[in-house]
């Protein structure tokens, strides 16, 4: 499983959308379904267009602080968040 970066705007406003997926196909497959919060829909458009990939998270370090408590979207029934994911991961 692969943690995803998707960088979006929210109400104008840079943010980003993380999500667990075991390659981009499914991670868009599922984003389809799942509600994105704040993420304004056009913001999403050129992930599914392809005119931008995902970025993967490798390590915590890649991760600014205010986000370590989002919980991630796609393929997480344990409803975990970025912190979560890679304690799991260790």
């Amino acid at each position: 499983m692969k943690l995803y970066r998707l960088n979006v705007t929210a109400d104008g406003e840079p943010s980003a959308i993380f999500a667990l997926a075991e390659d981009v196909d499914s991670l868009l497959h599922a984003l389809e379904y799942e509600d994105h919060g704040e993420a304004d829909e056009e913001s999403l458009l050129p992930y599914f267009d392809g005119e931008k990939k995902p970025r993967v998270v490798r390590s915590l370090e890649d991760v600014p602080e205010d986000y370590l408590d989002f919980i991630g979207l796609g393929d997480n029934s344990e409803e975990l968040t970025v912190a979560e994911f890679f304690d799991t991961q260790e």
